[in-house]
């Protein structure tokens, strides 16, 4: 199977369920972080290819923020004024940031966006009161501490 094909297949295989919007939100910026990483991990900023991978990852990720700014600027939102201020701060330096990193590649223009995208991810997926009832009720009945905290298993 050639990489275009792997690439494909992984993508048809790992989309989110819908139903959550901000997990939703979260698997894209994933997504984009993932794709921008590989090309930082496994190519070479020098070949035609990799340039290419890592232009259309980056561009993904232009498109991604850009409906992040716009949820942020248009029509009713329920956030706070100034979190919606610091989302539109958050947006701009992603988009000069982004293009810098298109017009000057390196691992490191590349890491911060990665890194943006995975912590911003892992904020919209973190709070326990989003999760399906289902998974709602597991945690409910997971193993607590003495304040009622779940206790994190060691693996």
């Amino acid at each position: 199977m050639s990489y275009d094909q792997s690439i494909a297949e992984y993508e048809r295989k790992n989309l989110p369920s819908p139903g959550n919007p901000r997990y939703n939100e979260a698997w894209a910026l994933i997504e984009a972080a993932r794709r921008i990483a590989a090309v930082v991990q496994y190519g070479d900023f020098k070949s035609p290819t990799d340039k290419r991978r890592l232009r259309d990852a980056l561009r993904l990720n232009l498109r991604i923020w850009t409906i992040i700014q716009a949820e942020q600027a248009v029509g009713e939102n329920p956030l706070p004024p100034d979190l919606q201020r610091n989302i539109l701060t958050l947006c701009q330096f992603i988009d000069k940031h982004t293009m810098d990193t298109m017009l000057n590649p390196s691992p490191e223009k590349a890491a911060t966006l990665i890194n943006i995208n995975r912590n911003i991810a892992a904020g919209l997926m973190g709070s326990p009161e989003d999760l399906p009832e289902d998974e709602t009720a597991e945690l409910a009945t997971a193993e607590t501490d003495e304040k009622g905290d779940p206790v994190k298993i060691e693996i």
